[in-house]
């Protein structure tokens, strides 16, 4: 137990006081940057909470390739735990293009929709 590092969503998401990608960024890469100058191996799960959709689906979408993308150069284990009901579509799309693996019930399937480093697309036609 003692390896175990809690941080609440709530600062993760919002340590900026607000959901901006580029604070969240800089949030994570300060969390994990020692484990990897520190070469100390290391996980993480995530249970993502949308408290509100209320935020530009665009943000969630740039900050998802972003830890996609951190997640295959740094190559840690991520889970992300969602809930599905409360997602629309378009975000329930999005996760699986940035999420190799779902785990739906007891199974664990790839994602058909994945886009390994995947380009954020900046229009906002999907939003």
């Amino acid at each position: 137990m003692k390896q175990l590092h809690y941080v609440n969503s709530l600062d993760f998401y919002f340590s900026s006081g607000g959901y901006h990608p580029p604070a969240i960024t800089e949030y994570f890469n300060k969390t994990v940057q020692p484990y990897v100058d520190n070469n100390i191996s290391f996980r993480s799960w995530a249970h993502v909470e949308w408290a509100t959709m209320e935020e530009p689906f665009h943000l969630i979408g740039e900050l998802e390739k972003i830890i996609d993308q951190a997640v295959n150069q740094i190559s840690f284990p991520l889970v992300c735990a969602y809930g599905q009901l409360k997602m629309p579509n378009f975000l329930s799309t999005l996760l699986l293009e940035t999420h190799p693996y779902i785990l739906k019930k007891d199974t664990l399937i790839s994602s058909k929709k994945y886009i390994i480093n995947a380009p954020f697309n900046t229009n906002n036609d999907r939003e």
